[in-house]
């Protein structure tokens, strides 16, 4: 039986299709944090923050439909204003029911436009871990991501 192809080029072969397997194999074990996005604001005094303790509290405005994926305890990290600084914490406690606009602004006491509220949405505790002083970060607009879980890296690929 005559040779077609020559013996450096099927080692080749081979080897390029062990790699090939092994990466998805890899890609296939590989499990990536998922988030969900969320904006809302530092709150002041007076503001409702029930069960966060003496630390720096934000509320966090989630959509409800994906607002099922989140739970008490899961990390979150939060990204103040315009200005870059950051802050981790930790979901505290997650309101029941959803909460409309107008109702949310009146509850925890936030001020100015309606960027930060444009639909009824879940609310969400967050407890900073960094102390912030309130006089200051209180009502800065935030914006988060919450870690929800994890997902396969192969996931993540379109198809």
């Amino acid at each position: 039986m005559p040779r077609l192809i020559s013996t450096p080029i099927l080692v080749c072969f081979w080897i390029l299709l062990a790699i090939l397997a092994g990466g998805a194999l890899l890609a296939w074990s590989v499990r990536v944090p998922a988030y969900v996005g969320a904006s809302g604001v530092v709150l002041g005094r007076g503001a409702e923050a029930e069960g966060t303790g003496a630390r720096t509290a934000a509320v966090l405005f989630v959509a409800p439909d994906q607002s099922t994926s989140v739970r008490p305890g899961r990390p979150v990290q939060v990204r103040i204003g315009s200005s870059g600084a950051s802050a981790r914490g930790a979901i505290a406690k997650i309101e029941r029911g959803i909460v409309g606009p107008d109702e949310a602004r009146a509850r925890y006491r936030i001020q100015g436009g309606p960027d930060v509220l444009t639909q009824p949405s879940t609310a969400v505790i967050v407890r900073l871990r960094r102390e912030l002083p309130t006089a200051r970060y209180g009502g800065s607009h935030v914006t988060a991501q919450i870690e929800v879980g994890r997902q396969r890296l192969l996931g993540l690929l379109p198809g």
